[in-house]
C-alpha cells in the first residue's frame, strides 16, 4: 500500500509539478545551448543534437501526436550523437530499467528522483536552477502563475525540444482550466520523451476534465501502472521505445 500510495503521488505530481510549496524567487534568465555549463554531470545537449531532435518533434507532430508519442518516426538518414548526449541516454535508460524492477518504496522513489533529476538537467545547471524556480512559482499559488507560465515560455522559446518546461506549461494550462491546450502541450512532451510518466499522467487528468471517456481510455493504458508486474512491463515496453528513438540518432 505504501508503494501505491507514492504512485498516486507521483502520477499526480506528474501533471502538477511536484508542488514545492515555498516563496518565488526571483527568476533567472534562460541559457541558449552556448551559454550553459559545460560540467560533466549537467552538461546540455551540442546545437546538432538539439537541432536533430527539433526535426524529431517536427516530424512526429506532423504524423500525429497520439501516433508520433508510442512511435516515433524512423530516420532513413541517423545523425550522429554527441558523447554526452549517449551518456544521458545511457543513464536514462538505467533509470527506466531500474523503475521496471523496483519492488518497494525505496527503490521506486529512487528510480523516479533520478529520472526528475536527469530531465531538470538536460539543458545545464543554471536551466535547472531556472526550471526550479519556475516549480517555486507554481507551487506559490495563482498569484505567481502568470509569472511562472512567462518564465516556462521563455525557457520553451530557447530550448523547443527540453520536455520538462512543455510539462510546466501543460501543469500552468491545466491549474487555469485550459485543458485543451494542456493536451496539446503534454503531446509535445511524448513525443520526446514517451515514457514520460508525469506528462501521462497529466494528459489522462485534461481528457478526464474535458468528458473524452475514449482518450482517458488510451492514455490510461499507457500510463505507468502501480501494479509490479504491469509496470515491469510497461518498463519493457519504453525501452523498446527508447532504443529505437536512440537508433533515429546513430546510437
Amino acid at each position: 500500500m505504501a508503494l501505491r500510495r507514492l504512485l498516486t503521488l507521483v502520477a499526480l505530481g506528474g501533471s502538477a509539478s511536484g508542488f514545492l510549496v515555498a516563496p518565488a524567487r526571483p527568476r533567472a534568465r534562460p541559457l541558449r545551448a552556448a551559454e550553459a555549463d559545460n560540467d560533466d554531470a549537467a552538461a546540455p545537449l551540442s546545437d546538432d543534437d538539439a537541432a536533430a531532435a527539433r526535426a524529431s518533434l517536427e516530424r512526429l507532430m506532423l504524423a500525429g501526436a497520439a501516433d508520433g508519442a508510442e512511435r516515433p518516426v524512423e530516420r532513413s538518414e541517423p545523425v550522429a550523437m554527441s558523447g554526452t548526449a549517449k551518456r544521458r541516454r545511457a543513464e536514462e535508460r538505467a533509470h527506466i530499467e531500474a523503475l521496471g524492477r523496483a519492488r518497494d518504496p525505496e527503490a521506486f522513489g529512487a528510480a523516479v528522483t533520478s529520472l526528475w533529476s536527469l530531465w531538470f538537467s538536460e539543458r545545464g545547471a543554471k536551466n535547472k536552477e531556472a526550471l526550479e524556480e519556475i516549480d517555486l512559482m507554481i507551487g506559490s499559488g495563482e498569484a505567481c502563475w502568470e509569472d511562472a507560465s512567462q518564465a516556462a515560455a521563455e525557457l520553451v522559446e530557447v530550448h523547443p525540444d527540453w520536455p520538462e518546461p512543455l510539462n510546466r506549461l501543460a501543469t500552468l494550462k491545466y491549474l487555469t482550466g485550459d485543458f485543451a491546450e494542456s493536451v496539446e502541450l503534454c503531446e509535445r512532451v511524448l513525443a520526446l520523451k514517451p515514457h514520460h510518466f508525469g506528462a501521462l499522467s497529466g494528459i489522462c487528468m485534461c481528457h478526464a476534465k474535458l468528458g473524452d471517456d475514449a482518450a482517458v481510455a488510451y492514455w490510461r493504458a499507457r500510463a505507468l501502472p502501480t501494479d509490479d508486474d504491469e509496470r515491469a512491463r510497461w518498463a519493457a515496453r519504453a525501452l523498446k521505445a527508447f532504443d529505437r528513438q536512440a537508433s533515429n540518432y546513430g546510437a
